[in-house]
């Protein structure tokens, strides 16, 4: 797992300003140059060598701007793809929405959805223009908020040319000690930028000027010691073991701020599944867990809630997520046994409901769930990923009034047993007592029989799962 820090350079003199200025401008330039070649299918070992010779550039500066360039290209095409996967299925959700004679819209909910899906069908052919054809839509560099702003006349010529040719990118390499071209050195205890600039010696070497750079660390007021994990102290192990780390160099507002990826050190994997399993099922307001044994019987559940998250700002939320991922890791250790969450996939999300949609907008589970990935990789905690369907209907049909806990919970349940192995058959008393022919709906699968339960007791019951559970013993005629 890679981890990126932000540094920063500091006590540049007006000397290496002017050079690292220079050395932007050009890199940026030959990056645009090669994204313009490589759309026109120049081949890349061709384009690099001419790079290098056009710009003056080191063979590896060209070969970085050249690599720059077609990431940009193959990121736009994956996203692309995307974008017109995720409108297709929006399309596709309406549609049904509209088809469906039970649903009973009204004149203007359905007139609404007609202009949802207009708008949302123009979006999809707009996509599938560039997928069928290979291609991508302009590519804005300098960012297009700042193109809109020089359009409007809202910033000088001089403020769009610094924001577009404000970035050097070096990769790294092993065989080179860490970094050949942004290598970071320490003399005397003293962290520095160790740049190779465009000038040569005579042996056709690049000179290289050292800049200090600052790499954080925040110390606790109270104690002096680091909050939360030492990334300063990771990075130095890792450059004191030649292994390879990318910097990417970026000027703001005058400063220059350098983002350095590494692989962050995985630690031996101590908490398994083998005395048990905590199911995490991940919600809006917090987490809700469970516990099972390794025969997948119920231990334990509770709720993580953390109801700020659903409005608090940016830096606020991060600090709740952080704080929900540590409570979740006290408890693997002190139960010693790992975690299984759903395996949640967010480029298909659907927008058709607004309440759905503010959610899922507003809340950043992703970030959740890659905090949780990497506090286990680093604690060395197993995290086990299992498929999502249908772990809610499940969890709510067959253990919520067994263990007498809450929908969220139930589905943590049938998280933790999925990673198992355990398959979650349809219990007698809702096959005989809901479903009319028996014999055929022992013919469907696994999924195709939760299924159809679940249409059953929507019908009867609604959306809502407190209406089942409420009801329940009344619609199995067990009451």
């Amino acid at each position: 797992m890679k981890i990126t820090i932000k540094a920063l350079l500091i006590n540049e003199t007006n000397e290496q300003i002017k050079i690292i200025d220079n050395m932007m401008l050009i890199f940026s330039t030959a990056t645009r140059y090669s994204f313009k070649r490589i759309l026109k299918g120049e081949k890349i070992e061709d384009l690099e060598k001419e790079v290098a010779y056009k710009f003056n550039l080191n063979i590896r500066q060209a070969k970085d701007a050249v690599e720059s360039a077609r990431q940009t290209i193959a990121s736009q095409k994956e996203l692309v793809k995307m974008n017109y996967e995720n409108y297709l299925k929006k399309v596709t959700t309406i549609e049904k929405i509209l088809k469906d004679k039970k649903k009973n819209l009204s004149e203007k909910k359905g007139a609404s959805l007609l202009k949802k899906l207009d708008k949302r069908q123009r979006k999809a052919n707009y996509f599938k223009r560039f997928v069928d054809t290979n291609t991508i839509p302009s590519v804005v560099f300098g960012t297009k908020q700042m193109f809109l702003k020089r359009c409007k006349g809202l910033i000088s010529n001089e403020e769009w040319k610094a924001c577009r040719n404000n970035r050097i990118y070096s990769r790294g390499d092993k065989t080179k000690k860490g970094n050949p071209n942004l290598r970071v050195i320490i003399i005397n205890g003293v962290s520095y930028l160790q740049i190779s600039t465009l000038e040569k010696t005579e042996n056709n070497r690049s000179i290289k000027i050292d800049v200090p750079i600052y790499l954080p660390q925040k110390l606790s007021k109270k104690t002096g010691k680091v909050n939360g994990t030492n990334y300063r102290e990771l990075f130095f192990n890792h450059l004191a073991a030649g292994d390879a780390y990318q910097v990417e160099m970026i000027k703001k507002k005058s400063k220059y701020y350098c983002h350095i990826t590494f692989e962050l050190p995985k630690a031996d994997v101590v908490y398994t599944g083998h005395s048990g399993i905590v199911g995490i099922d991940t919600n809006p307001n917090g987490f809700a867990l469970i516990m099972i044994d390794n025969k997948g019987n119920y231990k334990w559940n509770t709720y993580l809630k953390q109801h700020e998250l659903m409005y608090a700002r940016n830096n606020r939320r991060l600090n709740l997520c952080g704080e929900l991922v540590k409570k979740v890791i006290l408890i693997a250790k002190s139960y010693n046994c790992c975690l299984a969450i759903e395996d949640l996939k967010f480029k298909n999300d659907t927008d058709v409901q607004r309440k759905i949609a503010r959610i899922k907008h507003g809340f950043i589970y992703s970030k959740l769930l890659t905090m949780l990935e990497a506090s286990c990789y680093k604690e060395g905690i197993e995290l086990i990923k299992v498929k999502p369907q249908y772990t809610s209907k499940i969890g709510l049909y067959k253990y919520c009034h067994q263990y007498g806990m809450a929908v969220h919970n139930g589905a943590a349940m049938v998280i933790a047993r999925r990673s198992y192995k355990f398959k979650e058959r349809v219990p007698k008393i809702l096959k005989y007592k809901l479903v009319d022919n028996i014999e055929l709906f022992d013919q469907k699968s696994n999924w195709s029989k939760w299924n159809y339960i679940n249409k059953i007791i929507k019908r009867k019951v609604g959306e809502n799962p407190d209406s089942w559970i409420v009801n329940r013993k009344q619609i199995l005629g067990i009451a």
